[in-house]
């Protein structure tokens, strides 16, 4: 523990103080205090406390923008506090999926790579597969990093993975959505996975001193799981309306309002295909204990998400039986 906190500068984007939130994190910087630690232990854990503020529905989505915004501006700011490498260990590209918009995390990341001694480059948000691809065969590169929070993005994060070796590179993933170890990241063909941004430098120096004796070279996704999570993106706008309907006719479940239940329901969705392409049915529990916690701060019925779920049942159960399987656990 450094002892920082987080809460002075947590106060500040919920005053939607840009300036004085930059001018906190740098004083603390100035004072002693290390870059990295700032970035990790004031930063990040107030952006978790902005996400809280939205799931309870205390802040709107423009008001979980702005603070992101500010703590951007915050990240580069003491970002440019750590020295460039004089001479890299190696060169590190960092990407998110694609549809992935939450880029603050994987910067964070690279800049805790960077005091660790690489050079980084830092790709942004949302990352096409096809420019990613075309990236790499223009720059020399040792390593690719991949951030993916949102279980949705997961396929997309696949697609990354797969231009990353196709170059030869080896490739650390990270982030929310991969989850507390590493199955998802072997069932997508990554080379290594880290926990948290602290540990990421060490293991993708392991990662770029094994590249010639890699062991996560085989893509496992190859089997009836993947093949239902194909069937599920060709179906989904299908799917999605008959969830919605079957859901939102039940008795006692909730209005759309605010689109709420319409973003339940894609989100409910998308940890079931995701589910499937890495065979790891603990996103369907992480998925239920997310929406069941963001409806009890907004109010809806307890009986909602489990309606959810049965909804889904009755809408994938008979084409889908691996689907129905994984539902049925919950």
């Amino acid at each position: 523990m450094t002892g920082l906190a987080f809460w002075p500068y947590f106060d500040l984007l919920q005053r939607r103080d840009a300036a004085g939130a930059v001018q906190y994190a740098l004083a603390l910087v100035d004072g002693g205090a290390d870059p990295v630690d700032v970035l990790l232990d004031v930063v990040a854990p107030a952006q978790e406390q902005v996400g809280l503020r939205w799931a309870e529905g205390a802040w709107t989505v423009a008001h979980e923008h702005a603070a992101t915004a500010t703590s951007e501006s915050v990240a580069i700011a003491v970002g440019a506090r750590i020295p460039a490498p004089a001479t890299p260990v190696g060169h590190v590209i960092l990407a998110c999926a694609e549809r992935e918009w939450h880029g603050l995390p994987a910067r964070l990341v690279g800049y805790g790579l960077q005091a660790a001694g690489w050079r980084t480059t830092f790709l942004g948000a949302s990352t096409s597969p096809l420019q990613f691809a075309r990236f790499l065969d223009d720059v020399d590169a040792d390593a690719v990093a991949i951030s993916c929070s949102v279980a949705a993005s997961l396929p997309a994060a696949r697609r990354l993975i797969g231009a990353a070796r196709e170059a030869g590179l080896p490739v650390l993933v990270g982030g929310g959505a991969f989850g507390p170890d590493d199955t998802r990241a072997r069932a997508l063909g990554a080379s290594g996975w880290a926990g948290d941004a602290r540990t990421a430098a060490t293991v993708l120096t392991g990662l770029v001193a094994a590249a010639s004796d890699l062991t996560w070279t085989v893509d496992r996704a190859r089997h009836a799981g993947a093949d239902e999570h194909a069937e599920m993106v060709i179906r989904f706008a299908e799917f999605r309306a008959a969830a919605r309907r079957h859901w939102l006719d039940a008795p006692g479940d909730p209005a759309d309002e605010a689109g709420l239940a319409r973003d339940a329901v894609d989100h409910a969705l998308h940890s079931l295909s995701a589910a499937l392409l890495t065979d790891d049915p603990r996103l369907l529990r992480e998925a239920d204990d997310w929406l069941t916690a963001l409806f009890a701060a907004r109010g809806e019925p307890a009986t909602s998400v489990p309606s959810l779920w049965r909804s889904l049942h009755r809408t994938v159960g008979e084409p889908l039986p691996e689907a129905a399987r994984h539902l049925k656990a919950l």
